[in-house]
């Protein structure tokens, strides 16, 4: 069981990236609703986010830089996804998308539980 579900993340990697990114919103907005934070879920989303198009970017300069580009040309492609592959955009797309679903439900239910009361 152990197996397939490693070989189904590797396999498909954008949807192992939002999987993940489900978890790690919901874990980061619960620890910020706990510190009482303003705004846990988006906050939560951002951070997820940011952390997935760090990875992306970061693997796409260092793809860049060995086609051949010199370091700042590779850096700012990176971060301004000039030249990403579409691999690369969907591994940041998708946990996005994901990351900023749960944010939403996250934030209904909680407006729900605080009208009830």
């Amino acid at each position: 069981m152990l197996g397939t579900l490693l070989g189904f993340m590797i396999a498909n990697p954008a949807t192992s990236h939002a999987l993940t990114a489900l978890l790690e919103t919901a874990g980061v907005a619960a620890a910020m609703i706990g510190l009482r934070t303003p705004r846990p879920e988006a906050t939560a989303a951002l951070v997820v986010s940011t952390y997935y198009f760090g990875r992306e970017a970061g693997q796409r300069e260092h793809d860049i830089k060995h086609a051949g580009w010199d370091a700042v040309q590779a850096h700012l492609g990176a971060e301004f996804l000039y030249g990403w592959a579409l691999p690369n955009l969907q591994q940041w797309v998708a946990p996005t998308c994901a990351a900023w679903a749960v944010a939403a439900a996250i934030f209904l239910m909680r407006r729900r539980l605080t009208q009830k009361r």
